[in-house]
């Protein structure tokens, strides 16, 4: 005689199923490196558009194109 059918998922479907989370995540990850990125480099744009209103138009500690 079998007993109850198991109302729990085989192996195989849990194993799938734990995948699928660990990519999705994986996926996340991904996408919020790439907003820290993005942000990382707006700010840094932003200090140095800054740097260089501060210092009237000029770049800063950069030599001149005819210093030879």
């Amino acid at each position: 005689m079998k007993g109850k059918p198991s109302t729990h998922p085989d192996l195989q479907s849990q194993f799938e199923s734990l995948l699928d989370q660990v990519w999705r995540s994986e996926a996340d990850w991904r996408l919020w490196d790439r907003v820290d990125a993005l942000v990382t480099l707006e700010s840094l744009r932003a200090r140095r558009a800054k740097r260089v209103i501060d210092h009237g138009g000029a770049a800063p500690n950069l030599p001149s194109k005819n210093a030879d």
